[in-house]
């Protein structure tokens, strides 16, 4: 993990927390989970799936370690937040965004 700078928290979970980061000697930002290691088998399922799954709508991923105490799974970074803060702010989305997010989603479970 001395390859990203940390900086502040853009989310958590009941095990794990979400950074933006950005990686050394670069400009591009990332999001770095950290993950706690007793869930050990759990991260490393959601790296097989995540690092089997290129599609437009599904969240990049870039890379994972591990340090003594922790799991890291790395991200692509979407600097407009995820969909729940989108929904906060604009209360809805249009029916037929809904329709055709949730068939892109359908299509792409199927071969996960």
């Amino acid at each position: 993990m001395n390859n990203y700078h940390l900086y502040e928290e853009i989310g958590h979970g009941k095990f794990s927390t979400v950074y933006k980061g950005r990686k050394r000697y670069s400009i591009s930002y990332v999001a770095v989970k950290s993950i706690e290691k007793s869930r050990r088998e759990k991260f490393m399922t959601e790296v097989g799936i995540l690092s089997n799954t290129k599609h437009v709508n599904v969240v990049g991923f870039v890379n994972w370690y591990e340090t003594r105490n922790h799991l890291w799974i790395i991200f692509e970074y979407c600097a407009g937040g995820d969909l729940l803060r989108l929904l906060k702010q604009d209360g809805r989305l249009p029916e037929e965004q809904v329709r055709r997010f949730s068939y892109r989603l359908r299509m792409l479970t199927q071969f996960c």
